[in-house]
């Protein structure tokens, strides 16, 4: 195995992506998926939709303006029906997606990964800084505080307020700005390659890979963690591997 490069020493700051980092639709967006659809007569299997989800990730063409709500709504719904497709239910009717997005849209139906507290907190004890860079609409907000964590960030970028979404370089500046934190001291954790891995080093920023779904295990030349309390083990370790 090629030895990766150490975090930053010291390291200054800690930039979290949100969905599939930090928290997720209860019990969990493939099981959100599925319920939705059972209660509209369609039957799926939550392993066949996470798969399908992924592709439709791969696939997406994401909105350029995070900010107007009708654009949002037509992403998203788009979506759906794009995972639906993947599942070969092209001829789902557009009620279903709409009820997927309604389900989506609800910050009380969010939760935190069971390590994300205990992460933070560790964290935060070392005296590093916490922030959140996520493509998210500005209700992200309302879900961090529904869940008591909306006071542990030095710094919040969401797309659907900023107006401008990862890949962008512009909203790890923001992030960056807000937390005043230099990038070549500061990690930026999420799930995506795209949108989390590349983005970050393009900005100067370590990037470090969350895995919790195994998506990506055989992700080459990037720190690769399965959960937080992954994070925590590299940040105390000496950040080689």
């Amino acid at each position: 195995m090629s030895r990766l490069p150490p975090l930053p020493q010291p390291l200054e700051c800690v930039l979290l992506d949100a969905g599939d980092t930090l928290l997720a639709p209860a019990p969990s967006f493939q099981g959100r998926f599925v319920a939705v659809a059972a209660a509209h007569g369609l039957p799926l299997e939550e392993a066949a939709v996470d798969a399908a989800v992924a592709a439709a990730v791969r696939e997406a063409a994401w909105p350029s303006d995070w900010t107007d709500p009708a654009t949002q709504r037509d992403f998203w719904t788009g979506f759906y029906r794009d995972v639906l497709a993947g599942l070969g239910h092209t001829d789902a009717g557009p009620e279903l997606a709409e009820a997927l997005f309604r389900a989506f849209s609800d910050p009380a139906g969010y939760r935190l990964f069971d390590d994300v507290r205990p992460a933070l907190d560790e964290l935060a004890a070392m005296g590093i800084k916490l922030g959140v860079v996520s493509n998210f609409e500005p209700w992200l907000e309302e879900v961090l505080a529904l869940q008591g964590i909306a006071d542990r960030f030095a710094a919040v970028a969401i797309s659907g307020s900023l107006g401008v979404a990862k890949p962008d370089p512009e909203i790890f500046k923001a992030a960056l700005a807000e937390a005043g934190a230099h990038p070549d001291a500061t990690v930026h954790v999420g799930d995506q390659l795209v949108n989390d891995v590349e983005a970050a080093r393009a900005v100067g920023i370590t990037p470090v890979l969350i895995d919790r779904f195994a998506r990506h295990p055989d992700a080459g030349g990037v720190h690769r963690v399965e959960s937080l309390a992954g994070l925590v083990e590299l940040v105390c370790g000496d950040g080689s591997g």
